[in-house]
């Protein structure tokens, strides 16, 4: 906890019920409160008296920076570019201070959303923290502050013994490390796919095989079937089963491959559907054919027939596409089919399907008819809703009580529509407890649109008994300010 947490948490909780500790002070400040101890009053004084002197130590500045050798003095070039406004500043120095992740992030992105820059005093703590070892955010903040520290932030870089900014260019691929190229690779792959697939190939021949199967899983970004070809030739080539196992993985994920059309006419031969009926498979053979595409033959599942594994495994990999096609429907019919009614009941699991493919439509259309999202799977398929989706999803009822609201975080921070939030929050206040940490409530703020926080007042009022739900709907309050704040300073 943080000298001004502490602080904070006392000016809430009351110094009857809380007193201030030394914690993990600073040697000066435990001096400090030591002293107080000893000479005031009551502990009304002490909180008073320590509140100021820790908010004035907290201000009082950076320690200087230490450099080992002397550095040559140039100066930084012009900036082009205006500084954020002080409101925005002042709100980064308290980001900065109390160790905000996912606020800071945000704060980055609505300044470079406005071409701003970070003003100079605060560059040496935001480029010290963006090197820091272990940090988990490094990359994407890296990636925004590209445009923010401007030419004095490029300026103090090396003086202060850091790398650039900058992302690898192209031209580095050949004598870049291992690590530096799949981050490359995955630029490339989101801005050129083809681009991609030359430079993977020139230096392919000269990867070990444990990092051509890490360089393949790039490819995973805009794959297509401009990436058939390639894959194929690893799949029929490569040297390492892991290896060509990877590409196999990739190829069944395009919809369009030649092994995908290979099993969409095997499954229509074999696999029949009748309204009255249900579902009828034909025998089919096991072949060689098979084998090489990673089609087992015999089921671990005791009273699954052969032909039905060698089909169902092909299955598994359909898109919902497929599905529209063999029912000859459109895709909510399909989805709802499928849903209610699927090919090898008991054994096939499509929500791995819909995952593998990322399919929104297919997700949304097989959790509104959902009477309750108990199913792990189930869950897992919430982030892939876009906010219109979300919000025409009716949740009232639907999720049971081991619901952990991160398991819904997307791989972004798009804000949420009210309906959606409202609901969420409505299954948050529903628990018997809420013990989520500052960096989910950072997170769930992020999604939650700033005018959700009377909301949040009034759901926490009607659990005033509840410790654990008092202590997220203070986070949660201050942190839906802060999020009001930023947006109104930019």
């Amino acid at each position: 906890m943080s000298i001004t947490d502490n602080v904070i948490n006392i000016a809430l909780l009351g110094t009857a019920n809380r007193e201030m500790t030394s914690g993990e002070l600073p040697e000066d400040l435990v001096g400090i409160l030591e002293r107080l101890k000893e000479n005031a009053v009551d502990g009304e004084e002490i909180f008073y008296k320590g509140a100021a002197a820790f908010f004035a130590y907290y201000r009082s500045g950076l320690e200087p920076l230490k450099l080992k050798d002397p550095v040559p003095i140039s100066e930084a070039g012009p900036e082009t570019r205006p500084y954020v406004g002080q409101k925005a500043a002042a709100i980064l120095s308290i980001l900065l201070g109390e160790k905000y992740v996912n606020m800071l992030l945000f704060w980055y992105r609505k300044a470079v959303e406005r071409e701003q820059l970070i003003p100079p005093e605060y560059l040496p703590q935001v480029l010290a923290r963006v090197f820091q070892p272990g940090s988990q955010t490094a990359k994407r903040e890296r990636q925004l502050l590209i445009s923010l520290v401007g030419n004095r932030g490029r300026w103090l870089l090396p003086i202060m013994g850091y790398a650039t900014l900058q992302e690898e260019a192209d031209d580095t691929w050949e004598t870049a490390t291992h690590v530096d190229r799949k981050l490359i690779l995955s630029r490339v792959r989101r801005e050129n796919p083809v681009r991609g697939i030359e430079m993977l190939r020139a230096e392919w021949k000269n990867e070990s095989a444990q990092h051509r199967a890490e360089l393949l899983t790039c490819l995973e970004i805009s794959l297509s079937v401009a990436d058939e070809d390639f894959l194929e030739e690893v799949r029929g080539g490569d040297r390492s089963s892991t290896v060509r196992d990877e590409a196999l993985r990739l190829l069944r994920m395009i919809p369009e491959s030649r092994i995908l059309r290979l099993f969409a006419e095997t499954l229509k031969k074999h696999l029949h559907y009748r309204r009255l009926l249900g579902w009828a498979v034909d025998p089919i053979a096991y072949s060689e054919e098979f084998k090489k595409l990673g089609i087992n033959e015999v089921s671990s599942n005791k009273g699954e027939s052969d032909s039905d594994y060698i089909l169902r495994q092909m299955a598994q990999f359909m898109p919902l596409s497929f599905w529209c096609e063999f029912f000859d429907c459109d895709s909510e019919t399909a989805a709802q089919r499928m849903r209610k009614s699927p090919p090898f009941s008991k054994h096939i699991y499509l929500t791995d399907t819909i995952l593998g493919y990322k399919d929104r439509d297919w997700a949304y259309h097989v959790l509104k008819d959902e009477r309750v999202l108990q199913s792990p799977d189930l869950m897992q398929l919430v982030p892939l809703l876009s906010v219109e989706q979300r919000e025409q999803l009716n949740l009232s009822g639907k999720v049971d009580r081991n619901f952990y609201i991160s398991q819904w975080f997307g791989e972004d921070d798009s804000e949420w529509g009210e309906r959606f939030s409202q609901g969420v929050l409505k299954m948050i206040y529903g628990m018997d407890y809420c013990y989520y940490d500052r960096p989910t409530c950072e997170a769930l703020a992020l999604r939650l649109p700033a005018s959700m926080y009377d909301y949040v007042v009034a759901l926490g009022a009607s659990r005033e008994s509840s410790a654990s739900h008092w202590e997220f709907t203070v986070r949660l309050q201050q942190l839906l300010l802060m999020k009001k704040d930023i947006i109104q300073a930019f």
